[in-house]
């Protein structure tokens, strides 16, 4: 799975508004990626929200995050660069 749709499952699993507030501090283009992953999002399986949710937490995802901090774990997906560089990083 694409690292920016882990992305989108992992928003859509914080919830509206704390996803909402996340978003507002991605530049433009990070936030087209993720809409356009929120779109192409069907019925997510527990199993998959299990497995998403197990892979931030290992990249350092604490609930008590703010905003600003969350969208720094996010990026550890992209080995840093931002969300909207998604290069090659096809990986399950």
């Amino acid at each position: 799975m694409l690292p920016v749709k882990k992305v989108a499952v992992f928003l859509m699993m914080l919830g509206m508004k704390k996803g909402q507030r996340i978003l507002e501090l991605m530049d433009n283009s990070e936030i087209k990626a993720v809409v356009s992953e929120f779109r192409s999002l069907s019925a997510v399986s527990p199993e998959l929200q299990k497995s998403v949710w197990a892979e931030f937490k290992e990249l350092g995802f604490e609930e008590t995050m703010r905003p600003s901090e969350i969208v720094t774990v996010l990026r550890f997906l992209f080995n840093g660069s931002k969300i909207s560089d998604k290069g090659d990083w096809r990986y399950d």
